[in-house]
């Protein structure tokens, strides 16, 4: 299927979104302010757009658009789509963590080694005391995804081990009812640009290119809290366009504010942004914004860290996040 066959509008991708959260037509209507009439006639040129028979399928290809930009309503999309993709890609699953699938990137990346089948622990001995292994299983674990930029590794590429410097993403994978049942990895060598430009950028083109790929909203600010990064989910998930090099709407927007679990809003320096700025580490914590016109309130599990230059000096901060009901 074409990529203009399932171009969607902006209406429905809302309506898209509204379904896989698991509301019905008359809900849609209520909470987008539409007629139900109108709301069949989006879900009806959705199911088309897509070629699936039901809702259930709809959500599914759904979800399965947003992590690869590429339909597909059943397991065969995973190899198809990781075969020629440039960053290096790994699915592992069960609590165990075992490999499920690999693209060509990630096998060149380790020697061509046997990995299927293995748990990450059976597959790269190498990487013990590392704390690569216990940030996986923690991803696993929590459902919060992991973020990683010019992470120093070492492991086996097929001619002794060695050191390396990747970006990483490590995001959850969850089944039908929800719950976590593996990770996928998405990783950057990055090496030879670390070595050729010294002290990197705030964030490099490449790892720019695996955030598009992640369902997860991502904004990366620089140390004055100036917007550099943004991918495609957090536009999606905050209703708000992002513009680059402007301050962070969190930290003082009027048309946008900010507040705890219990609905009490935050003052700006209180906000994951702020404290990441000044070396604080925050993880999975809810908040609820307010964002849009008309105006709409979603609640979020956010993580937020300082980015640190080589001698230790904030350069910025990283906020990750994904919309719960």
């Amino acid at each position: 299927m074409r990529a203009s066959s399932w171009r969607l509008t902006p209406r429905e991708t809302e309506v898209l979104s509204l379904v896989r959260r698991g509301l019905e037509n008359k809900e849609i209507a209520a909470e987008l302010h539409l007629a139900e009439q109108t709301v069949k006639v989006h879900v009806s040129a959705l199911l088309q757009k897509f070629a699936v028979p039901n809702r259930a399928a709809l959500a599914e290809a759904g979800a399965t658009l947003d992590l690869t930009g590429e339909l597909g309503v059943d397991r065969s999309w995973i190899p198809q789509f990781f075969r020629d993709a440039e960053p290096q890609i790994c699915v592992l699953r069960g609590p165990d963590l075992r490999y499920e699938a690999a693209n060509e990137a990630f096998m060149r990346a380790i020697g061509d080694r046997p990995v299927i089948g293995l748990t990450m622990r059976e597959a790269f001995p190498e990487l013990e005391g590392q704390g690569i292994y216990e940030r996986v299983e923690r991803v696993y674990r929590s459902g919060v995804p992991a973020i990683q930029h010019e992470q120093p590794a070492k492991w086996d590429r097929g001619k002794g081990i060695e050191e390396r410097s990747v970006d990483l993403v490590i995001q959850p994978l969850r089944g039908d009812a929800g719950a976590v049942n593996g990770v996928v990895s998405f990783a950057v060598d990055v090496t030879e640009v670390v070595d050729e430009r010294g002290q990197s950028d705030l964030i490099a083109d490449e790892f720019t290119a695996v955030l598009d790929l992640v369902p997860s909203g991502v904004i990366v600010v620089d140390d004055a809290g100036r917007i550099s990064n943004v991918n495609p989910a957090a536009k999606r998930i905050a209703r708000t366009a992002f513009d680059l090099a402007q301050p962070f709407p969190e930290r003082g927007a009027a048309s946008y504010w900010l507040a705890d679990a219990f609905g009490r809003p935050l003052a700006p320096n209180d906000t994951p942004v702020a404290r990441a700025l000044r070396g604080e580490t925050l993880l999975a914590a809810d908040f609820t914004f307010t964002a849009g016109s008309p105006a709409e309130t979603v609640k979020v599990r956010s993580s937020a860290r300082p980015l640190r230059a080589a001698d230790g000096r904030i350069r910025g901060a990283i906020l990750v996040f994904t919309e719960i009901d």
